[in-house]
C-alpha cells in the first residue's frame, strides 16, 4: 500500500500532479501536501526529500522509494523529467550518497576496532585515505611551483633586456 493515494497524486482528470503537488511549486488550483524541503524546515507539507533519503540509503535505484511512496516506478520517473524538480532531486542523492558512504565508512572503522578478518586491509584503506582527491592537491602545487619558476625567471629575463642581452 503506498504512502500517497491515487486521489492525492492524480488529478479529477486523471493527469499525474507535479509541481501542484508541492507547497513551494504549486498554483491555487488544488491544495499542495508534499514540500521539497527537510521536514524540520517547513511548517506544511510532509518532506518528500525526507522520505528520499530513508528509502534510498539502502536502494539508490530508488525503486522501492518510487514504489512505497507513489505506488508505482512511472510517477516517480514522470516527475524526473520536470526541469525545476532535477535540482532538487540531485541534492538529495548527493546527500544520499554521502550519508551512504558514511556507513560504509563506520563499518571500516568497526571492522579495524573488532580486529576483524580483514582488519589489516580496513586499517591500511584508513591510512591511505584513498577517497580524499588528490589531483586537487596536485594541481594547487603544481600552479604554486609554476607561479615561483615563472618569478625567478622573470627577474632574469629582465636583467638580460637591462643589459641589452635580450630583445
Amino acid at each position: 500500500m503506498p504512502i500517497f493515494t491515487k486521489e492525492e497524486l492524480y488529478s479529477t482528470q486523471g493527469h499525474m500532479r507535479t509541481s501542484s503537488l508541492f507547497v513551494e511549486k504549486a498554483a491555487l488550483e488544488r491544495k499542495p501536501f508534499l514540500s521539497l524541503r527537510a521536514q524540520h524546515q517547513t511548517t506544511t507539507g510532509v518532506s518528500l526529500r525526507d522520505y528520499f533519503i530513508n528509502y534510498t540509503i539502502n536502494d539508490p535505484t530508488e525503486t522501492v522509494f518510487a514504489e512505497e511512496v507513489f505506488g508505482e516506478w512511472r510517477f516517480w520517473e514522470n516527475l524526473l523529467k520536470c526541469k525545476w524538480f532535477t535540482p532538487y532531486v540531485e541534492d538529495w542523492r548527493r546527500e544520499t550518497d554521502i550519508k551512504r558512504k558514511a556507513m560504509a565508512f563506520q563499518a571500516i572503522l568497526k571492522e579495524v576496532r573488532e580486529d576483524g578478518r580483514s582488519s589489516f586491509t580496513a586499517a591500511k584503506y584508513l591510512i591511505e585515505e584513498p577517497w580524499k582527491d588528490k589531483t586537487k592537491a596536485t594541481k594547487a602545487k603544481t600552479q604554486e611551483t609554476t607561479e615561483k619558476a615563472f618569478d625567478s625567471v622573470s627577474s632574469d629575463v629582465d636583467r638580460l633586456r637591462e643589459q641589452g642581452l635580450l630583445q
